[in-house]
């Protein structure tokens, strides 16, 4: 009691230390989520009608305190009267998303109704009943009183100290202790389970590759020998939890079980995990790809693909034309580092290493879920794995009387198999996901019911259009991966009220349903169709009502318990991926006896290879589409024919011939065809009852066809299915054709765009630019017509024409760039530099001509040019003509003001501001560069003699003389003509150029 008033005492101090703190501004804090689980609460000192429990009050009603980052969360109360109970009692709170450390106080009471409850020490200290320590946010550990993999406390018994309890609990870092609800929490999956509590972990489920945001299925399936799986049994389990829905037991509450999230990780899927120890199977093939039952080739090339291939039973377990085992010839033969049995591609179950327990069983005698069975599992099954882990065992029947098929606890953990393959496992598993023989009830047979959990599909699972079969739960997958399925529940079919026009789920065009029909057949058919109910093979027209025992045992009396005489049943359909319950904990367990087994017991082998040999059905359709449409010119077009058969009898030799549009090449198809010219003839072989088949032909668009067309075309493709080997009934839908458009597309670029730019030019001068750009057809399509459209702009001050102009640049073909040259006029009205630029932009000239990658369109130059104020100058101010003498003279150049429009010059010019230094007198191309310089680098503020016929004109504004020593310039004796170049500045911060000349003649 002491410590509970301390705990209360730092509590109140915390609080009043807070309550101290200056007010801050209210403001939303990120957090993020703890959640500590109580998974045992166990009397450790009496507690019945003693300690924790006065007399009289039989054993403890726990319930426990958390306390995370301070704040106190109080549980349910657990059973009553219990010394121990296994709760799993959930708390989560929320805390500052930068905490690293989170502090955690757990206490256990004891609820008394008829005086104060009871505080049990859980404090492994002296002199203290709380449990505290600080959880890691980074990994989710924990150190403290106990320190992680530790997960159990028991008080220290001090005498000041309340009854000693043990306490056990995990830590998550998600909002809830399993955040993908897969039975497993999320400190295990992250960090292991340490099954006792003490320092060492004893399942390694990240080792096992658990993943805390993807929902795991842990199996350990033991065996007899020679009756273990084989490698395409759990592959063929393993992908049809892979690419479970992912509302997978999201409902499961509602009918009694655990509902779980979708994968926090927002991805599809079950990761089913099966121990099998290191069972290796040296018919295996290191290297083996995945998959080659459904990729739509001809591995083996025997003309036989996918589900026609007698290899391909399971579509997504068999493989397709197996190659020898090379699985014991002591070499890596696939490269990975890995020999024999050290290869998963030779393990029949999953790689688990030194973490499998799988293993074979010797002497076994177990019939059913039997004394026996659990005397086994008491010896094989590590009990550390009994919260994780569903047993099973593949048996031997032999030495039974009348054996089972197979025998499962229905919610539970237990089952054992006695038809040791895939689909009867995966069936018992079911019973142990919670799902009846008619998902949510016992009612079998049912054809709206499309799961292996039927026994019309439990012998060899779920038909496919075009062959083969999958392992799935209502709704089945479409696609392998699935990512598209058929609907569930379907609607209820009521026996007298039955309907051929209604198709059971037009959503799934791939797999079948069973029923019996009205004349005691039974067989498949596709979920997609109408159903032949009555089974007059005289269809269209479908008939309305029909009554049927549709669910009934079939000619040969299999199964014998969906035997029944009614006419009028209404079966309802059900959906089992969202009602599974992958956790078990809540259905209870027993060490020696089944809990909750399904009371009907599974056909064995033998009644399911009569039933899955009696399901047969037997007009055939062709049907084509097109990819892509509209199509390219300069790529190739795909065309996909399908070939069906709904009649009541196998088509023995179905053949589909193909017309191509003339204007196309055929490049290939599927390995059951050959080409003569245009013509395309594939021999399908057998096209079973209610089965498909598809090929698929590929052609080459031309790359010319649009722009010799003058424009798009149109292309029509036609196929006929017929069968050799007799009529068809329904002749009208043996013929179907696809129309493509054929489009131009190429990928036009600008690849080059130069200007030949002058660096100057005078103000009010105007000067020719040459821009030149290339222009490319990257293709598929090739020639195209295109345009060149040369747009230009000029800073303020400067002027560029035209501002745009296009230019046609006919039959561009891929791999011959084209040039183009354009001729733009600048000039510009204000001293100093001027940007100017140029765009050029190619763009396909047919309006249904189109470019995939607009980004390489255009292309843009810019060139910056000085401009030059022109002046008036005066050599040797006062005579006319101006002479200069070569050899000796002195030359005096006087810069006049003038105004705008004054020697017809378009600025005024105050000379007065000439920098002298930078002036240089010469000829006209070389003044700037060559000239020479004023003598001294000076010049006269001076009213000179304005130019003219007569020199003698003086207008009163101030002007600049300098002089120059001829020989210093770059005149010639041939020179007429002579120029001042140089800088000036009008204002402060301001420095332009000017430029003018004057006529001369030289002498001697």
């Amino acid at each position: 009691m002491a410590l509970r008033r301390s705990w209360i005492a730092v509590l109140t101090a915390i609080l009043l230390v807070a309550a101290l703190l200056p007010p801050t501004a209210a403001r939303a804090l990120a957090t993020k989520p703890l959640t500590i689980t109580i998974t045992k609460v166990r009397c450790v000192d009496d507690c019945r009608n003693d300690g924790l429990e006065d007399s009289g009050e039989s054993a403890a009603d726990f319930y426990a305190k958390v306390f995370i980052n301070g704040a106190e969360h109080r549980t349910p109360r657990g059973a009553e009267d219990q010394e121990l109970i296994e709760p799993y009692w959930a708390v989560t709170q929320q805390v500052d998303e930068n905490a690293a450390g989170v502090p955690v106080a757990i206490q256990i009471w004891d609820h008394d109704s008829t005086s104060g409850d009871d505080l049990g020490d859980t404090s492994p200290r002296n002199d203290d009943n709380t449990l505290d320590f600080t959880v890691n946010y980074a990994d989710g550990r924990w150190s403290g009183d106990v320190n992680w993999p530790q997960s159990c406390a028991t008080g220290d018994g001090d005498d000041d100290d309340e009854p000693r309890v043990e306490v056990c609990f995990d830590v998550s870092t998600t909002p809830g202790a399993d955040a993908d609800g897969d039975g497993l929490l999320d400190g295990w999956e992250r960090n292991g389970y340490n099954a006792d509590g003490d320092g060492t972990i004893d399942v390694d489920l990240p080792a096992m590759g658990a993943d805390v945001n993807h929902k795991d299925l842990f199996l350990e399936l033991d065996y007899e020998q020679g009756r273990n799986l084989s490698k395409e049994d759990v592959t063929a389990m393993k992908a049809a939890f892979a690419a479970a829905p992912m509302n997978a037991g999201t409902l499961s509450g509602t009918r009694g079980g655990v509902s779980a999230q979708p994968n926090p990780d927002g991805t599809r899927g079950i990761n089913l995990h099966v121990d099998m120890g290191n069972l290796a199977d040296a018919t295996l093939r290191e290297g083996t790809p995945a998959g080659t039952c459904h990729d739509g080739l001809d591995n083996g090339a025997d003309g036989l693909t996918d589900g026609r291939d007698t290899d391909c039973l399971t579509l997504d377990g068999d493989v397709e034309d197996p190659g020898p085992g090379n699985c014991q010839n002591n070499a890596d033969d696939d490269g990975d580092g890995r020999t024999d049995d050290d290869d998963p591609d030779c393990l029949i179950g999953d790689p688990l290493g030194a973490n499998g327990r799988g293993n074979m069983i010797s002497g076994l005698t177990a019939c059913d879920l039997d004394a026996a069975f659990y005397a086994a599992k008491d010896q094989m099954f590590d009990k550390a794995r009994r919260l994780i882990f569903r047993y099973g065992i593949s048996a031997n029947p032999d030495g039974c009387t009348d054996a089972p098929g197979g025998s499962g606890e229905y919610g539970g953990n237990d089952f054992i198999d006695f038809n040791n393959n895939g689909v009867s496992v995966m069936h018992e598993l079911g019973h142990t996901l919670f799902l009846d023989h008619g998902g949510f009830e016992e009612a079998n047979c049912k054809p709206n019911y499309v799961s292996i959990m039927n026994y019309f599909t439990a012998g060899a699972g779920i038909g496919r259009q075009g062959g083969g079969r999958v392992l799935d739960y209502s709704p089945p997958r479409i696609a392998f991966d699935g990512a598209t399925r058929g609907n569930a529940p379907l609607a209820n079919l009521v026996e007298n009220q039955l309907n051929e026009n209604v198709i059971p789920d037009g959503a799934d065009p791939v797999n079948r349903f069973v029923f019996v029909n009205g004349a005691g057949r039974r067989g498949t058919h596709d979920l997609d169709a109408r159903p032949d109910w009555n089974g007059d093979r005289a269809d269209p027209p479908f008939d309305n009502p029909v009554i049927a025992n549709i669910d009934t045992a079939g000619l040969n009396g299999e199964p014998v318990e969906c035997m029944n005489g009614t006419t009028d049943g209404t079966l309802r359909g059900s959906d089992d991926w969202s009602f599974i319950s992958l956790p078990f904990r809540q259905f209870g367990d027993s060490a020696n006896a089944p809990v909750n087994r399904v009371d009907t017991h599974e056909p064995t082998t033998a009644r399911l290879d009569q039933i899955w040999r009696d399901l047969n059905t037997t007009d055939l359709s062709v049907a084509v589409t097109d990819s892509p449409d509209p199509v390219a010119a300069g790529t190739e077009l795909t065309y996909t024919v399908t070939a069906a058969n709904a009649g009541d009898n196998p088509a023995t030799s179905v053949r589909i011939v193909d017309t191509l549009p003339a204007d196309v090449t055929y490049t290939g198809g599927s390995s059951s065809c050959t080409a003569s010219g245009a013509t395309v003839t594939c021999n399908l072989g057998e096209l079973a009852v209610g089965a498909s088949a598809r090929v698929t032909l590929r052609a080459s668009v031309p790359a010319g066809l649009v722009h010799a067309n003058g424009g798009p075309k149109t292309l029509t493709n036609r196929a006929v299915v017929s069968n050799l080997a007799g009529p068809d009934p329904t002749p009208a839908n043996n013929e179907a054709t696809a129309t493509t458009r054929v489009v131009a597309v190429a990928d036009l670029s600008v690849t080059a765009l130069q200007a030949d730019a002058p660096s100057q030019i005078l103000i009010g001068q105007t000067l020719p630019v040459t821009v030149t750009g290339t222009v490319a057809n990257g293709g598929p399509s090739t020639p195209m017509n295109a345009t060149l459209t040369t747009a230009a702009t000029a800073s303020t001050g400067a002027t560029i024409t035209p501002a745009s102009v296009a230019t046609a640049v006919a039959a561009l073909a891929a791999g011959s760039p084209r040039t183009i040259q354009k001729t733009v006029t600048i000039g510009c009205a204000q001293p100093g530099p001027h940007t100017y630029t140029v765009t050029g932009a190619v763009a396909p000239a047919g309006a249904d001509d189109s470019d995939p990658t607009p980004a390489n369109n255009q292309r843009q130059t810019t060139f910056t040019v000085d401009c030059i104020v022109p002046i008036a100058i005066n050599i040797v101010p006062g005579l006319n003509p101006n002479l200069v003498n070569l050899a000796h003279g002195v030359v005096p150049v006087a810069a006049l003001t003038t105004r705008a429009g004054e020697y017809n010059l378009p600025l005024a010019f105050d000379a007065t501001k000439i920098k002298p230094e930078t002036v240089r007198f010469g000829t006209r191309n070389g003044a700037a560069a060559h000239g020479a310089p004023p003598i001294h680098n000076i010049g006269v503020r001076t009213l000179s003699i304005e130019r003219g016929p007569l020199e003698i004109f003086i207008d009163l504004d101030w002007d600049m003389l300098m002089t120059f020593t001829a020989h210093d310039t770059d005149l010639t004796r041939t020179s007429t003509e002579a120029c001042l170049a140089g800088s000036f500045s009008p204002r402060t911060g301001e420095t332009y150029r000017f430029f003018g000349c004057d006529a001369v003649r030289m002498f001697p």
